[in-house]
């Protein structure tokens, strides 16, 4: 099984389901996904992260090895590891879920989306959060901290797809140190490059990553944001 959505055909067909049957028991779980959701996903073999966790649910896997095969099949997908509770962030039309929208806890940590999607391996980040998760110790006090999906494997093995990346936006940023950098263009879309910081002068950021090894600068005019990455949830089950 190469793809995720090879892997959610193999899972729903042992379970005797149809693409109508899983497309049911995803929206009786409080979320809205169609027949033809599934049948995209399943052709395409790939969704955002926010859908995965809803099939992962649905399906009784986990989200890690539902996403990259990693980590244990079986792992779990309640509440109880993560105390995970997925919010709604996606637009009508698209293969996904809708919940019911709840007041911002503000004891818990907004969580991102990310996708393929931009220049340079950057990936897109969803302008509303898909999840809360509890709030790392680190980031008590932090209003603007966040966690984000990864969804790329420019960093592996350091961050693998399916960790959620936990982020200090007010924290300064140091050569050695892994961060997010951000832009945004004039649609709102916004780009995330997840890098280990080399160096940095008044014009651009030096960068590297690990898979591919690579080292290259990026343009602080455009890339305005840095973000601290503090550390990560290895899974999001």
């Amino acid at each position: 099984m190469t793809t995720l959505g090879e892997r959610v055909k193999t899972e729903r067909r042992a379970r005797g389901w149809s693409q109508a049957e899983l497309a049911r028991r995803v929206t009786r779980a409080g979320y809205q996904i169609t027949q033809g959701g599934i049948a995209q996903i399943e052709r395409r073999g790939e969704t955002e992260p926010k859908s995965i966790v809803q099939l992962a649910q649905a399906l009784g896997v986990s989200v890690n090895w539902l996403q990259s095969t990693r980590g244990e099949k079986t792992a779990g997908v309640t509440a109880d590891d993560l105390q995970l509770s997925l919010l709604p962030s996606v637009r009508r039309g698209q293969a996904g879920a809708r919940p019911a929208a709840s007041p911002e806890p503000r004891q818990q940590l907004q969580v991102f989306a990310s996708a393929q999607g931009g220049d340079e391996g950057a990936l897109t980040l969803s302008n509303e959060p898909v999840a809360w998760l509890p709030r790392d110790a680190r980031l008590e006090g932090v209003e603007e901290a966040y966690g984000c999906f990864v969804s790329g494997d420019s960093m592996e093995p350091a961050y693998e797809k399916g960790n959620i990346l936990l982020v200090n936006p007010r924290a300064p940023v140091n050569p050695g140190d892994d961060v997010v950098f951000m832009r945004e263009d004039k649609s709102g879309t916004r780009y995330v490059l997840v890098k280990r910081l080399v160096r940095r002068n008044e014009s651009s950021w030096t960068v590297k990553q690990y898979n591919p090894p690579k080292t290259f600068t990026l343009p602080r005019k455009e890339w305005r944001k840095a973000h601290l990455v503090i550390g990560k949830y290895n899974r999001a089950s």
